[in-house]
């Protein structure tokens, strides 16, 4: 993760706060400055538009989120409990993950910019993490399977899609803390407990 300067943070925090109320085109440069208490002037300093601004804003959530999780599961023994952990940030992350596809959505040539090269890192970097814990979990005898990416896609597949039905329903057709035990139940079961 590069290091960033405390004023882009701000100005990133500002504009992430904008997008609650307004969308992408109807925010204006001079509003994140003013509600950032820098100049204008400054926000270019660090950013040439708008559009490199929200770019560079989404890529720094993803790396905060990502390394966030990582200080999580780094004091956690049991690879389950680190499955957990990843489960409860992206189901307390659930409207901010939402947001950033909102986001995404809107900047124009998405495919051009540096954004998707990025977003599609970060992706590959959350399924290595929790393919690692999965292997460390069938090594351990936890996880009971002989295929480390298919359980990886288990869980990661079901927890996303289970996040944009939550969504699209208004949280009223699942609860998620239910689909995660039930996918690290899945996870955990011998062969002999499906019969």
């Amino acid at each position: 993760m590069r290091k960033y300067k405390e004023k882009e943070i701000l100005i990133f925090k500002t504009t992430w706060g904008l997008f609650s109320e307004k969308g992408f085109h109807d925010i204006k440069i001079s509003e994140i400055a003013k509600l950032s208490g820098i100049g204008k002037g400054t926000v270019y300093e660090y950013f040439k538009s708008k559009e490199e601004l929200v770019q560079e804003m989404i890529i720094y959530n993803l790396e905060i989120a990502h390394e966030k999780v990582i200080s999580e599961i780094e004091i956690i023994d049991s690879p389950v409990e680190k499955l957990r952990v990843i489960g409860i940030n992206d189901i307390n992350r659930k409207m901010d993950i939402l947001k950033t596809l909102k986001i995404i959505q809107m900047i124009t040539d998405f495919s051009k910019n540096n954004i998707k090269e990025s977003v599609f890192e970060n992706i590959g970097k959350r399924f290595k993490l929790v393919q690692e814990i999965i292997e460390e979990g069938i090594k351990e005898g936890i996880i009971n399977t002989d295929n480390a990416s298919n359980a990886t896609i288990l869980y990661t597949g079901t927890m996303n899609n289970a996040l944009m039905i939550d969504n699209f329903t208004n949280g009223s057709a699942i609860n998620m803390d239910e689909i995660l035990e039930y996918v690290i139940d899945t996870l955990t079961k011998k062969a002999s407990d499906y019969r």
